[in-house]
């Protein structure tokens, strides 16, 4: 038997393995009882802040509020009878005066008409004159004959004349009678007749003169709607008449806007980005049922402006006293909520606050402040509650 001598390089490799398999297990076992890491709370880093101060002030808050400018007086013209367009006598653009024919329909029938009625109110004339004179003449048959039955009644009674006769002198005498009532009615109604008469001529008149279209002010034509040989009826807008020497500036409000508001008043607008002052001249008082809106117009003199163009108003609204406002910038809004940061020791606070009107570049705080406190002028989309402040100097 040969004894074999051991491998010095096999014992070390033998060695070696051992060490890393005890240092596997022991590392092993350090990741498995190793404790979970817990976050430390890093302290808020301060920031500079531009701080404000609230105050109890009496402000009176304006508005602006964009409208369009539009003719001061505009009219929609239609015929009052039907017919049709004998003559065209405007353009759209034409400047006219005031009783200016515009558009006339054919007016033979109307003239027909009209010599018709004056035809019946000279008979009815000549009627009255004729029913009065024969009416005198009947009253005195009517007296003679009356005389006449009272002789023959009379003479009757000493059987100097027949019944015969004096029957007829009575008949004779009811039919005089019935002739005067008839007379005496023509006579009486004869005033009413003569106005009717009148009234019918007078129409017929006004129906020829409707014939023609006019302009009812100084203005400019804006739109003729018909040519010549159309049939119009009084509900088609045949033209639109405009008055440019002033305009208007048509606006919508709130109802906070159009109580603070009056008849006169006088405000400051900027049109075509020159300033310019107008009169307030209407305030609707019951709102637009769908936009809960109130109309305002503000005239102003035509200065070579054109409807349609649009312009600005500042509108003064009531003053408020003893408000409290912050500026804009300092209001944070979020989930439709504001919010403000109070500095407090140098510390943010923030608050939910509830806002009013807004002026300019300020805004009324209704609750949630106090006068005297510190707060965030701006730049405060970044701040959180809780954190350390200094100021910028």
């Amino acid at each position: 038997m040969v004894d074999r001598i051991p491998n010095p390089l096999s014992k070390q490799l033998i060695l070696f393995g051992a060490v890393l398999g005890v240092s596997a297990l022991i590392i092993g076992l350090l990741v498995m009882t190793e404790p979970e890491n817990q976050p430390e709370t890093q302290p808020l880093v301060a920031v500079k802040v531009s701080p404000v101060t609230v105050r109890a002030i009496n402000i009176q808050p304006e508005v602006l509020v964009t409208g369009r400018l539009q003719p001061a007086n505009r009219a929609l013209l239609r015929f009052e009878i039907s017919g049709q367009l004998e003559q065209r006598l405007v353009e759209p653009g034409q400047l006219v005066e005031q009783g200016k024919v515009l558009l006339r329909l054919h007016d033979a029938d109307a003239r027909d008409s009209l010599v018709e009625a004056t035809a019946r109110l000279e008979m009815e004339k000549a009627a009255k004159v004729r029913d009065q004179r024969l009416f005198d003449i009947a009253v005195k048959d009517v007296a003679l004959q009356q005389e006449e039955v009272k002789r023959l009644q009379q003479l009757g009674s000493d059987s100097l004349v027949s019944v015969s006769r004096r029957d007829q002198a009575k008949q004779k005498l009811l039919q005089l009678q019935a002739n005067e009532a008839q007379l005496r009615y023509s006579v009486e109604t004869a005033s009413a007749r003569l106005k009717s008469a009148g009234a019918a001529r007078a129409r017929a008149a006004r129906n020829l003169a409707r014939t023609g279209l006019s302009a009812p002010f100084l203005g400019t034509v804006n739109v003729v709607n018909i040519e010549v040989g159309d049939y119009i009826t009084p509900n088609t807008v045949a033209a639109e008449l405009v008055d440019l020497d002033n305009i208007d500036l048509y606006i919508e409000v709130d109802g906070t806007t159009a109580a603070a508001l009056s008849l006169q008043q006088t405000v400051t607008m900027q049109v075509n980005d020159t300033t310019q002052s107008g009169v307030i001249v209407a305030i609707r008082s019951d709102p637009d049922p769908t936009t809960f809106t109130h109309a305002v117009r503000i005239r102003l003199e035509n200065k070579g402006l054109l409807p349609g163009t649009l312009g600005t108003v500042q509108l003064p609204l009531q003053t408020q006293t003893s408000s409290l406002v912050v500026p804009v910038s300092s209001l944070l809004q979020e989930d439709g909520r504001n919010y403000v940061f109070i500095i407090s020791d140098q510390q943010l606070e923030r608050r939910e606050v509830k806002i009013g009107t807004r002026d300019k570049d300020r805004i009324v705080v209704t609750s949630g402040l106090q006068d005297g406190m510190q707060i965030v002028a701006r730049d405060i989309a970044a701040l959180t509650d809780g954190q350390q402040v200094g100021f910028f100097k």
